[in-house]
């Protein structure tokens, strides 16, 4: 045979043998189905970490502290009569309100009276401050205190004239309960008679939360 021939049966050979007709093909259905099963396999591995992950967010601890308030929570009071006892009376006198920045507005329909002995500067709430019918104030005239709304312990002090309403924020940080006392001379048979200090009238609680 010659090197002719010999070279065209080794051509023929290689395109009708089948051992280039089967196993090259599967060679490389082999690797394309490895490539797939990795990436397939990757993409499963990630989205189980992604959903994992997705769950790993801190518990919030049992008994822990509630945030503040973000916004001023508003709280309104009321000093009148009561009519059974003809006694002045803040309603309510006990109440709760959320840790953080509040808003408590007193409206007083007491009748004027003078306080001589009043420290009658604005104390504890946002920049000493309280508003009397809109207008802001640091100091309310001794002529006209029909009542306060002293918290002592956290060094609140709040003057309201007669016919009038009050407003005032101040900032709560800590929880817990804190009394308030009205402080001005305000007893039905004398200044310092009840309710003066009676709680209910012209003492209470803050329950912050």
């Amino acid at each position: 045979m010659s090197e002719g021939e010999g070279n065209s049966a080794s051509s023929d050979l290689s395109k009708t043998d089948p051992i280039y007709t089967v196993v090259y093909p599967r060679r490389r259905s082999f690797l394309g189905t490895l490539v797939l099963g990795l990436l397939v396999g990757g993409l499963l591995v990630g989205a189980g970490v992604f959903a994992v992950g997705g769950n790993l967010s801190s518990p919030t601890p049992s008994g822990a502290a509630t945030a503040p308030s973000p916004t001023p929570f508003n709280v309104t009071l009321t000093v009148a009569m009561n009519p059974l006892n003809g006694w002045p009376q803040y309603t309510p006198a006990n109440f709760s309100i959320p840790r953080g920045e509040v808003t408590i507005t007193i409206v007083d329909d007491d009748v004027p009276m003078s306080f001589p002995g009043c420290n009658c500067n604005v104390t504890g709430t946002l920049g000493n401050v309280e508003y009397v019918n809109g207008t802001a104030t640091h100091l309310v005239s001794n002529a006209n205190v029909a009542h306060t709304f002293d918290v002592p312990s956290l060094g609140i002090n709040v003057l309201s004239p007669a016919m009038s309403t009050v407003t005032f924020t101040a900032f709560f940080n800590q929880t817990g309960t804190f009394s308030w006392i009205c402080e001005a001379p305000c007893g039905a048979a004398s200044p310092t008679a009840p309710p003066m200090g009676v709680p209910g009238y012209m003492a209470g609680t803050i329950s912050v939360v």
